[in-house]
């Protein structure tokens, strides 16, 4: 198989393709992008420093590359090969990955380079790749952070010591070099603006089953009331059509459904509620969870023109905005029945109207034009989207968004990851949402993550019952 120099290998064949041509090369494919170590020993307390330290000088060097010079392969990404040596594959040592990081970290720094590694299974043997990620413009200098020396080998860094990588070759950097890497962090595009988005506030975990059962309860309690309002037939005689007769005109006052034909209407009734309960369910959650909001700061001296935020929410949550409703807030609990379908006069209190047997329709008051929000929720896929439109932002400044939001979780319809294979899983604790900022005349994207915590305590689901929540 060819291999693809213009981006990190994307699977088992890219990878041993990868090893495929050091191995054909040799030195010779020890590039900018590309190096070769041989058999680097992990077991011994000793060995281990000194492998670190080889591994730490060649991730510094490559992390300390230009963005421009580095895109041109691998799509920015360089890699060492551990385990080749002189076009063999000589075997590198299984080490777990948690001794690799925690033997390389203190050389490069926990906030250093990022990088990550993993195995190739080559068939001449074992070999471990070393990823480093690409460089950005606006990253600092990285420079190495502990010292280390070995008589023995010639091997040493210092504290402070800045790499650079050229093809073939990791050495200290030249004045140069320092000037370079001056100036890539100096092309930040961001130029020194910093911003942080929080949620002030909690997401509940609860289940709209319970909320469903309690509603449709109340519908079934009101339909048996209505049903229960109908007069039992009088016992036939010689005098019961007559007597029947005066009692339903006295039960029905004027009434001319049958019931029959009111039995009927109340299981429609009935029908159109179940049809309404969702939406019926969302407005009580949206109206009886408690709040929260985003905020926005500005953690640099820049002023910010143009400030746009989105919020993503994993598929597990639900965020629903406070005045995104069709429910009329009086203050008080939650009155399912404003919202659900009309349900049936009692039967014997429908009066005839002089225009025929018709109930007028209910009439929705004119709202007056509200001004526009500058926040919207909405769904892309099974994601939840936020998106804010902030306006300017000053230096140091914060701001709140002008809405507030139920966020929460149904436990009732999505699976924890770490769910067993008999259907238990853990409750959510914590949700983590992503966030991209925006603003004018900064051509970068500004990203990061929100975790949202759980108001219930483990193992609690927030459920309501028919006298109090």
């Amino acid at each position: 198989m060819d291999v693809d120099l213009s981006r990190l290998p994307p699977g088992t064949a890219g990878w041993l393709a990868l090893a495929d041509h050091a191995l054909a090369l040799g030195d010779l494919s020890e590039v900018d992008y590309l190096e070769l170590k041989g058999t680097l020993p992990f077991n011994e307390r000793q060995d281990r420093k000194r492998s670190a330290v080889v591994l730490s000088r060649a991730i510094l060097a490559m992390a300390n590359r230009m963005p421009d010079a580095a895109e041109r392969h691998l799509g920015g990404y360089s890699v060492v090969l551990v385990g080749i040596d002189q076009q063999v594959v000589v075997g590198a040592e299984q080490v777990d990955g948690a001794i690799l990081r925690d033997a390389v970290e203190p050389y490069v720094g926990e906030d250093g380079p990022r990088w990550d590694h993993q195995f190739i299974d080559h068939p001449s043997g074992l070999v471990l790749a070393v990823i480093i990620d690409p460089p950005q413009w606006g990253d600092r200098i990285h420079a190495c952070r502990k010292e280390y020396s070995d008589h023995a080998s010639g091997l040493g860094v210092r504290d402070g010591d800045v790499l650079v990588r050229v093809p073939g070759q990791t050495r200290h950097a030249t004045s140069f070099d320092l000037a370079q890497l001056e100036l890539r962090r100096s092309r930040a595009p961001h130029t020194g603006a910093q911003v942080r988005v929080t949620y002030l506030g909690a997401f509940d975990r609860t289940s709209r089953s319970n909320v469903h059962e309690l509603i449709e309860g109340m519908v079934e309690e009101v339909a048996d009331e209505l049903l229960d309002g109908i007069p039992e037939p009088v016992a036939r005689g010689p005098y019961s059509v007559g007597v029947q007769a005066i009692l339903e005109q006295t039960a029905t006052r004027g009434d001319k459904r049958s019931p029959d034909r009111f039995r009927d209407d109340v299981e429609e009734w009935r029908y159109a509620c179940r049809e309404a309960l969702h939406r019926v369910v969302t407005e009580f959650l949206r109206h009886t969870l408690e709040h929260g909001t985003f905020m926005i700061e500005n953690e640099s001296d820049r002023y910010l023109e143009n400030v746009r935020v989105t919020i993503t929410f994993p598929s597990v949550a639900t965020v629903l905005m406070a005045s995104d409703t069709d429910y009329c807030d009086h203050g008080g609990q939650f009155r399912p029945f404003e919202m659900l379908p009309d349900k049936p006069a009692k039967y014997g209190d429908l009066k005839p109207y002089a225009l025929g047997d018709y109930i007028l329709p209910r009439v929705n008051p004119i709202l007056p034009d509200l001004p526009a929000l500058n926040v919207d929720v909405g769904q892309l896929d099974d994601e939840y989207v936020v998106s804010w439109f902030v306006g300017d932002l000053p230096p140091r400044g914060r701001s709140k968004a002008d809405e507030e939001f139920a966020a929460f979780t149904d436990e009732d319809l999505h699976e924890h990851p770490d769910a067993t294979p008999d259907g238990h899983h853990p409750m959510i604790t914590e949700v983590t949402a992503t966030w991209q900022v925006t603003a004018r005349g900064v051509d970068h994207v500004f990203q990061g993550e929100l975790a949202l915590r759980c108001r219930q305590e483990p193992g609690q689901v927030a459920t309501w019952g028919r006298r109090e929540p």
